[in-house]
């Protein structure tokens, strides 16, 4: 994004967070914002949006990779606002975090969509597609718009805005994803198009990697847990 848009910085925040404070913080803020929720899949999400949603951490290089928490678009061009506590601490200013959440599901970016296309062909996928769009508000957004606003900061979901949804909801389901193609190519087919086409190429191509798995939080305290499992953390 850099190089697409040299004009603007931005600012890669990594976010580190020890075990211990993952304990503390998880008890003292996070687990009344998941409830009703409380598998092991919903903790580890709701942890990993959370520290990422604070935006504290390690100001990488513009350029610099990793696995990183927080992506921060300054606009006007940053002028120290944000909060730096040392020359390599960080807090973010920003008081509007955008997400990406809901594309997965109307576009078949979970590996659940390619089982049930491998299990029952196209007209097993574009049920599985529906019952994700009608359950998503009670299952996803709801614990998701708490997570962040427990910083003060205001979630935007532009993945499901109506005429996104409504434009998206009338493309043909091959077009949304052709799960024919290998993994990293067929899922979210139309946005992997759209990506490439805006200079995105690299990432255009790369295989869908879930927040629990991307920031490691999913195997940090217990390997040996199922997302499924009822989620029993101090």
């Amino acid at each position: 994004m850099q190089e697409l848009l040299p004009e603007y910085p931005i600012n890669m925040v990594c976010v580190d967070i020890p075990v211990n404070e993952l304990q503390v913080t998880r008890k003292n803020n996070i687990q009344h914002l998941l409830y009703p929720l409380n598998t092991v899949l919903d903790d580890s999400i709701g942890c990993a949006i959370w520290f990422a949603a604070r935006g504290q951490g390690k100001l990488s290089s513009p350029l610099g990779a990793g696995s990183c928490g927080h992506l921060e678009l300054s606009l006007p061009p940053d002028t120290g606002t944000g909060g730096h506590l040392d020359p390599a601490d960080y807090t973010s200013g920003c008081r509007v975090l955008l997400t990406g959440m809901g594309i997965d599901e109307q576009l078949g970016g979970y590996s659940r969509h390619r089982g049930r296309y491998e299990k029952e062909g196209l007209s097993g996928l574009e049920e599985e597609l529906r019952m994700e769009l009608l359950r998503i508000s009670e299952r996803n957004l709801g614990r998701d718009n708490r997570i962040i606003s427990d910083h003060g900061v205001m979630a935007r979901f532009p993945f499901l805005d109506e005429n996104f949804v409504s434009f998206v909801s009338c493309l043909p389901t091959m077009v949304k994803c052709d799960l024919r193609l290998q993994r990293g190519v067929g899922e979210k087919l139309v946005l992997r198009l759209a990506a490439h086409k805006l200079g995105l190429v690299k990432t255009a191509r790369e295989p869908k990697r879930a927040v629990q798995f991307g920031s490691r939080i999913a195997k940090l305290e217990n390997r040996k847990e199922k997302a499924s499992d009822t989620a029993i953390r101090t």
